[in-house]
């Protein structure tokens, strides 16, 4: 039944708690294709762009997609699936739940795999939540694990 499942990671260990439940369901649901998946988002939303130099924002950028590379691989590593092939994927954008939801419906995954921050009040108002908008709108099924379920196992 699933034959592609996406798994976004933020390099957050709330995020990598979810990594038991796709261990668990590639080996009982036989998962051809498991893809990690992180957004690198451009450095200078984080930043006030008119005073920092361009060619500064662009190493900055480049280190972040380094770091996430470099995450990626070694979780992929850490996930040991043996019936299953491993990919990553790593995308510039600024929002982050558009992009999950681009791949979602360009290359045809089957089962979403991911955690929730868990923040409530005006946190998630002024954050938003990225979690949400896929639950919400992902072709695709989503298993959404929360913090506190991740935080009890970790």
């Amino acid at each position: 039944m699933y034959r592609k499942m996406l798994v976004p990671l933020d390099t957050s260990d709330v995020a990598e708690c979810v990594l038991d439940h796709v261990r668990d369901i590639a080996a009982a649901r036989n998962v051809q294709e498991v893809v990690l998946f992180s957004v690198v988002v451009p450095a200078y939303l984080a930043s006030m762009p008119e005073v920092v130099q361009s060619h500064v924002l662009e190493e900055a950028d480049q280190e972040r997609t380094k770091y996430a590379t470099e995450y990626l691989e070694n979780t992929k590593r850490s996930l040991n699936l043996s019936n299953s092939t491993v990919s990553t994927e790593i995308v510039r954008a600024e929002q982050p739940a558009d992009a999950i939801l681009d791949f979602i419906e360009k290359k045809g995954v089957d089962l979403v795999v991911m955690s929730s921050h868990g923040r409530t009040g005006l946190s998630r108002w002024f954050l938003g939540s990225v979690a949400e908008k896929i639950t919400r709108s992902s072709p695709a099924p989503v298993l959404l694990v929360p913090s506190p379920a991740c935080r009890i196992h970790a």
